[in-house]
């Protein structure tokens, strides 16, 4: 695949930001769809009217009833399905973009209100 930098705009803040090949290799050696993202980095990590956290889930276990989501930020978040909404729990699958607020634990950080996006 052929890959290259792209300058994109901002759809929540205007900016103007690139899609950098990095991105766009790590993407696709981690087996994701390699699409052009609509947020520039500052909006992707934290909705700035919101302030609800963006990432993308991990993994789940259904039988288990917790997963992780990995931020934006980088950063592992906990997260239990009485926190998810019926609906997203149906959704809730690997890779899958989401949105939540975040709390610090004892334990670390853990999700909060968690909802599946539409990309």
């Amino acid at each position: 695949m052929n890959f290259r930098d792209q300058q994109l705009t901002c759809t929540v803040c205007g900016k103007t930001f690139f899609f950098t090949v990095t991105e766009q290799r790590r993407l696709a050696e981690s087996g994701q769809e390699v699409l052009p993202p609509t947020r520039c980095g500052s909006c992707r990590t934290r909705d700035p009217e919101t302030g609800r956290w963006y990432g993308q889930v991990k993994w789940f276990s259904r039988e288990k009833g917790y997963g992780f989501i990995v931020a934006s930020s980088g950063d592992e978040v906990f997260f239990h399905r009485s926190q998810v909404d019926d609906e997203s729990l149906m959704a809730l699958e690997e890779g899958a973009p989401v949105a939540f607020d975040q709390v610090s634990t004892d334990r670390g950080l853990e999700a909060r209100e968690v909802k599946v996006e539409s990309v």
